[in-house]
């Protein structure tokens, strides 16, 4: 597990002088595999004692296990200056291989159960993959709605049941209308599924379950930049592989 992941789950938790060193982590993430808990500690103008508490709250058991998920922690967004086709190729195999080492059990009953699952994506990208979602699931016989915007989501959430799963999309985790949809349904009784970027981020914050993927950003000439997202539909296509399986499992 990411220490972003980590973070999402244990927002709740975190004081001020947590958030502190996990900015500090963050953007020092290098540096810090090889430090020591005091050196890091003195870093964050905290005691060790605080870092090791901001450990505890992560569900690590020790400041060892911290730098070990640090050490299986690369940046979420791999950043290349230079077109390299090759270099690409093995992000994606990277990529891929993280993707494979998610735990999907809890999603595939997840999605198993529930009668309706609603899907939104944040933008026109995150729309798409919303729809190849859609089309996968249908194919194994769920119910999938898609919902286009704030709108439809209004519309449609008085059907919405504690049996129901709701999907959102999104690449940053930040789009202010994702944010306000799951704001608008916390009264109802409706089971939340993030798909995001690895980040820390408010929609996997707001959202009970999570999955994640790992993107790679490419700078082209005039300071064009492309972000290479189709790790999202390769872990539609491994999720749906383990929900196959899932799903004859519980048929024996």
């Amino acid at each position: 597990m990411k220490i972003d992941e980590l973070i999402n789950k244990n927002y709740d938790k975190l004081t001020q002088n947590d958030h502190q060193i996990f900015n500090y982590i963050i953007k020092n993430q290098q540096e810090c595999k090889e430090m020591t808990c005091e050196q890091i500690a003195d870093k964050c103008h905290v005691s060790r004692t605080t870092l090791l508490r901001f450990c505890r709250k992560l569900d690590l058991n020790s400041f060892a296990e911290l730098k070990y998920v640090l050490k299986l922690s690369d940046s979420e967004v791999y950043e290349n200056t230079n077109l390299d086709i090759e270099e690409a190729c093995q992000t994606y195999h990277k990529i891929i291989d993280e993707i494979k080492e998610h735990q999907y059990k809890n999603v595939c009953s997840l999605i198993y159960n529930a009668e309706t699952i609603y899907i939104y994506g944040t933008g026109n990208a995150q729309k798409a993959e919303a729809e190849e979602f859609k089309r996968i699931f249908l194919s194994a016989g769920k119910c999938v709605i898609d919902l286009f915007d704030l709108g439809e989501v209004q519309f449609m959430q008085n059907k919405f049941a504690d049996k129901d799963l709701f999907v959102i999309v999104s690449l940053s985790g930040e789009t202010a209308e994702g944010i306000q949809i799951l704001k608008a349904i916390e009264s109802t009784k409706i089971k939340t599924l993030s798909i995001t970027r690895f980040e820390n981020n408010t929609i996997a914050r707001i959202c009970k379950d999570n999955l994640y993927v790992s993107t790679k950003m490419l700078h082209g000439l005039q300071n064009l930049s492309y972000e290479m997202t189709a790790a999202f539909y390769v872990l539609l296509d491994i999720l749906f592989v383990n929900y196959l399986e899932y799903t004859r499992e519980n048929k024996r």
